[in-house]
């Protein structure tokens, strides 16, 4: 059985999606593209601000207050693959 040092330390070595993603709004279509080198983590990240109401994205925030969470899909357009010798941010 692993401790809980060694789960952490795997968890800090495991690779992360990374790619290109999108928040679509589902009532009228509009996208806000990006790129991560954590997508869980930018999604994580993108919900919590809109949830707060403070989206660096003003045409979001406002959208997003009018529609509601439901109406929105965050959804990854293309994942990027770690290779050795990769430059993930100039990549992305």
């Amino acid at each position: 059985m692993s401790s809980k040092k060694d789960l952490k330390r795997e968890y800090k070595e495991s690779a992360r999606p990374m790619g290109v993603f999108q928040i679509r709004n589902l009532t009228n279509d509009k996208i806000f593209i990006g790129s991560s080198v954590n997508l869980d983590g930018i999604f994580n990240r993108h919900r919590f601000a809109l949830n707060a109401g403070s989206h660096q994205s003003k045409e979001l925030q406002v959208d997003w207050n009018a529609s509601g969470a439901d109406n929105f899909a965050f959804e990854i357009l293309e994942e990027l693959e770690p290779r050795v010798g990769l430059d993930t941010k100039k990549e992305l």
